[in-house]
């Protein structure tokens, strides 16, 4: 069990959520490896926790798709698969262009400046020299998240919830090491246009593309390390 997993308990979360996101954020950042063993007792320790919130987080993140959980053995971080990827993509993005397809009817001046204010945050990431991939896939989805509230389905925004978790993994590979920061944020830009323009057949078109884009770059990066 590696000593990578911290987190900051003046956070006003419940004690699951941040056992949760410690985890999370370890695998998502490659710290926690596929197929890492996560055994309760040694996580409960290394935490300073008791095992009773430890296993809670350990079924949130079962449902998120980042472990597999057997309750002898406690958890196993899941293994990245480009059927994975590519099943969780097809449904997030059909998803997320219904959620901005219904956002174009009700969303905000202050929403529209919002998704500017982040995007121009991702701007500048992508621009600097030093990169910091952890608050731009932060950045990122919180601009998805506010197309999805926009949308004003709250029985849609459970499921987006659900999925745009699950694509952390993958969006963190697509982003970082596969370097598409740019690329992101002029689509982006495109984005938040047709929201402003209220162009409900574009909007579809561009979050398409936006998902279709990630989703042809991780093939391409399974397959070549697949080849290797």
């Amino acid at each position: 069990m590696q000593s990578s997993i911290k987190f900051d308990v003046t956070q006003v979360k419940s004690l699951r959520d941040r056992i949760s996101e410690s985890i999370r954020d370890s695998i998502i950042e490659g710290k926690l490896e596929p197929g890492a063993r996560l055994a309760e007792p040694e996580v409960a320790q290394q935490l300073g926790v008791s095992r009773t919130p430890l296993r809670e987080a350990f079924l949130q993140l079962e449902a998120e798709g980042f472990l597999t959980v057997n309750p002898r053995k406690g958890a196993v971080v899941s293994e990245l698969s480009l059927k994975d990827a590519e099943e969780t993509y097809q449904i997030k993005v059909a998803l997320e262009a219904l959620a901005a397809k219904l956002a174009t009817k009700s969303i905000s001046e202050y929403e529209i400046k919002k998704l500017k204010e982040f995007n121009e945050k991702m701007r500048k990431i992508a621009n600097s020299s030093k990169k910091d991939y952890k608050y731009f896939l932060e950045l990122n989805a919180d601009f998805h998240q506010t197309i999805n509230d926009a949308s004003g389905n709250e029985k849609l925004l459970k499921h987006l919830i659900v999925l745009r978790n699950q694509t952390l993994r993958y969006n963190y590979i697509y982003l970082s090491l596969l370097s598409h920061l740019n690329e992101s944020v002029v689509e982006h830009d495109e984005i938040i246009k047709a929201l402003e323009e209220k162009d409900i057949v574009n909007i579809e078109k561009l979050i398409l593309h936006h998902g279709e884009n990630a989703r042809e770059a991780l093939k391409l990066f399974f397959n070549g390390n697949l080849q290797n």
